[in-house]
Parts: C-alpha cells; structure tokens; sequence
C-alpha cells in the first residue's frame, strides 16, 4: 500500500501504520532525507532530545496549558542538541512534529527502517524489512 503525504502529522501517522510505501510531497521531504542520513552515535543524541521536547509538550497538553513554562524549559534544553545533530531548526521542528504525530520517538526509530529515495521531486520512503 503506498501513502501519499505533505505533512509531519500525516507522515507520522503513515509510519505509525506500518504503510510500505510513503511518498512524501513539498519540503517535508528534505527534513526526512536529513533525518534518515543521521549516524547511529548521532541518532542516540537525537532521540534523546526529542524525547525531552516532547515530554515538554506532552507536559504542556497534559495541563491545558498549566503547564507551559515546564514544557517550554524542556523543549528550551533539547533545541540546542538536537539543532547541532539535525543541521537545522526547521529539521528538528520537522522531527518533533513526526514523533509528536506518531505517538512518541519511536515512530522516528520506525522511519529508519525505510530506505529514502528521491523521485520525480519527491521524496519515497520504502520499507527495508
């Protein structure tokens, strides 16, 4: 089954399924290729700042809003690390926001099992295994 997708919710919402295929449209895509290339030993650094931007917002979303300033100091110590590891603050605003749509990290662990490839200026995820 192939999914076409534009957004970080829709595309973690694709990964969360399981879809063999995801063809990713617009700038989305170039954010998924960064992310893909990253390294193992950089990978570690990344998901862990990912998980503290997103307990900030799960902080934040948990208290209707109570909670803003913890979430904000959370998300306020993992942007300088996961900035430096994914190159960009629109790539790591992009990697949240999948982790955030896909229920947490591991939708983003999941995403390195697809081999990303561009196509027709596109971008095509295709599961590995």
């Amino acid at each position: 089954m192939s999914t076409t997708v534009s957004t970080a919710k829709e595309l973690g919402t694709a990964i969360s399924n399981n879809d063999n295929q995801i063809i990713i449209e617009g700038s989305l895509g170039d954010a998924v290729i960064t992310i893909n290339a990253i390294g193992p030993v950089a990978w570690a650094v990344a998901i862990g700042a990912i998980g503290v931007a997103i307990a900030g917002i799960a902080i934040t979303a948990g208290t209707a809003g109570a909670g803003a300033p913890v979430g904000a100091a959370s998300e306020l110590v993992a942007a300088p690390a996961l900035i430096a590891t994914l190159g960009s603050a629109s790539t790591a605003t992009t990697a949240i926001g999948i982790a955030a749509a896909g229920g947490g990290v591991g939708v983003l662990s999941s995403m390195r099992r697809y081999k990303a490839k561009r196509e027709d200026g596109k971008v095509v995820l295709t599961k590995r295994w």
